[in-house]
């Protein structure tokens, strides 16, 4: 559209809806033919947040929100996730054989228990973002050892415990299986898990889904955060094909490849689609009084695995979805 057309745009969204400039480019407003509903469509973060909270009650949201919480019920209920085996914590840690787990005598002993685990990976109790996540591999020779698997440095395990993952500061870790992903994610990017960010809904025992995307990570990082600077590609709701990538900055690059590698990802089609939505409307329904989460999915060779919920998930995931907040939740009350 023309300048001035965007700057008087701009003016009213941000006195009227609280809609900044960054959020215009990001949005990509600029493009010719956009309703004005859209563009009003969208949602502050604090009236996101506001919502969210009519949907998931704050008093029932710590329980996806602490992975230990959020793990006893996705087992219990038998919805597939990463193998668990342990709770590591200085005072408190626990196996899942049950044994102690407090130090690196008792990863040891547990990692002797479980021989034919190679990789494992640690991930914050309450950590958001991918903050502290750890993935090493699992060096069996004369004593057990571990590789990072970013960087294949060699670290023995009291090191790894201290300056790692700095127990002794009053972190606590939940430890599994590193995951095994589909051969044709691996193909996107394979130093990290790259998985599906799927927002679904489920109220009176009815389940929706309401948009997703995929997430790539960078060339050589073990995580797929966009917060980090993973890529997103938006899926297509019906099909499952992938559809051109977005970096949410305010030029609003799309593109149809890896940014580093130049892999074509745009396109193609994620293996287990309907599994995969499926699923994730059961993760929603399985925590009381939860109605709306963005669910992050994981596509092995023999399905989908939850990874994790998140009960406020990123309100600009609808910039990737190209849809604003009002139609995404049109089925609700959002007066």
């Amino acid at each position: 559209m023309p300048a001035y057309r965007q700057v008087a745009e701009m003016i009213v969204l941000r006195l009227v809806y609280g809609l900044g400039p960054r959020h215009y480019h990001i949005a990509r407003y600029w493009r010719r033919g956009l309703p004005w509903a859209f563009k009003t469509g969208f949602w502050t973060y604090k009236k996101f947040r506001r919502f969210v909270s009519k949907l998931n009650p704050p008093a029932y949201q710590k329980i996806s929100q602490n992975k230990i919480s959020e793990k006893g019920v996705l087992e219990l209920l038998k919805i597939p996730t990463p193998r668990f085996l342990g709770h590591l914590h200085a005072q408190l840690g626990v196996a899942k054989t049950g044994a102690r787990l407090i130090n690196d005598k008792d990863l040891t002993e547990l990692l002797f228990t479980y021989p034919q685990v190679d990789r494992l990976c640690f991930k914050l109790v309450e950590g958001y973002g991918g903050e502290g996540f750890r993935a090493v591999r699992v060096v069996r020779e004369e004593t057990l050892t571990f590789r990072l698997l970013d960087t294949d440095e060699p670290v023995d395990i009291p090191r790894f415990i201290d300056e790692f993952l700095q127990l002794g500061s009053g972190t606590d870790y939940i430890i599994e299986e590193y995951l095994q992903q589909h051969p044709e994610l691996a193909h996107f990017n394979a130093s990290s898990v790259n998985t599906l960010r799927i927002w679904a809904a489920s109220t009176g025992g009815k389940g929706t889904f309401l948009g997703a995307f995929l997430r790539i990570g960078r060339h050589g990082s073990l995580v797929d955060n966009t917060s980090q600077g993973a890529l997103a590609f938006p899926v297509d709701i019906d099909s499952g094909e992938i559809g051109p990538g977005v970096i949410k900055n305010i030029w609003n690059e799309t593109f149809e490849f890896h940014k580093d590698s130049g892999v074509p990802i745009t396109g193609e089609k994620i293996p287990f689609w309907g599994e995969a939505v499926g699923l994730a409307i059961r993760a929603v329904a399985a925590f009381p009084r939860l109605q709306f989460a963005g669910v992050d999915i994981a596509i092995t060779a023999d399905g989908p695995v939850v990874i994790e919920l998140n009960v406020e998930p990123d309100p600009a995931s609808a910039i990737v979805f190209d849809r604003p907040h009002r139609d995404i939740f049109s089925q609700f009350d959002v007066s």
